[in-house]
């Protein structure tokens, strides 16, 4: 029986804007390294670490043998300017009041960098978890343990939604939650959701 609500933050409950130039790939072609040693790097700096702009960029070339340049803190510091766009819609946070009222915890579980510090106090949240925080990503089973843990919940009792494939859908699953994917490719192949608020109708409230 699901009695936690796991909502991911950017792209799901904010939607993320005008920031694709600022992707890995683009990384990977700037330091001249391989997409997935600079992903990695990413991962396990970026999403896993904590400091300033300046430190976590030092750690990040440390990582990759490279010499740090103003070129890749430019790209860093782009990365990780927040629009002051990014809020959660009226009717999201209307929807998050209604799964509150029908009794279910409600996390946020995000894959992000401590630079990026949106405003989120929001009500009916009951804890926010991120990744810098956790030191494990939402692809690290460590993460969900401590989760549960915090919570006082099983695996089966959790429901994540995020529009992230394998982080939001693939990996909670194969951790042991339920999930949703929220995207607008509805496909036979995986439990999706292309609103947010059809979460209702999987939950019948």
């Amino acid at each position: 029986m699901i009695k936690v609500i796991s909502f991911d933050i950017g792209g799901t409950l904010i939607k993320n804007e005008g920031n694709n130039k600022n992707d890995i790939n683009s990384l990977a072609m700037l330091v001249n390294k391989p997409y997935e040693l600079v992903r990695t790097a990413y991962k396990e700096i970026f999403q896993k670490k904590k400091g300033t702009l300046l430190e976590l960029v030092e750690m990040f070339c440390s990582y990759l043998n490279i010499q740090i340049n103003n070129d890749i803190i430019k790209f860093f510091s782009d990365k990780f300017t927040i629009s002051e766009n990014d809020t959660i819609s009226a009717n999201t946070i209307k929807l998050i009041k209604k799964l509150k009222n029908q009794g279910y915890k409600i996390i946020l579980f995000s894959n992000s960098c401590c630079l990026l510090k949106s405003n989120l106090d929001i009500e009916n949240i009951d804890y926010i978890f991120y990744s810098y925080e956790l030191g494990y990503t939402k692809s690290e089973e460590e993460s969900y343990r401590i989760i549960e843990k915090k919570l006082n919940n099983k695996p089966n009792e959790f429901l994540h939604i995020g529009d992230n494939l394998k982080s939001d859908y693939i990996f909670p699953k194969k951790y042991g939650w339920n999930a949703l994917y929220y995207t607008s490719n509805v496909s036979k192949d995986y439990d999706n959701i292309s609103n947010l608020s059809d979460v209702c109708k999987i939950l019948k409230i």
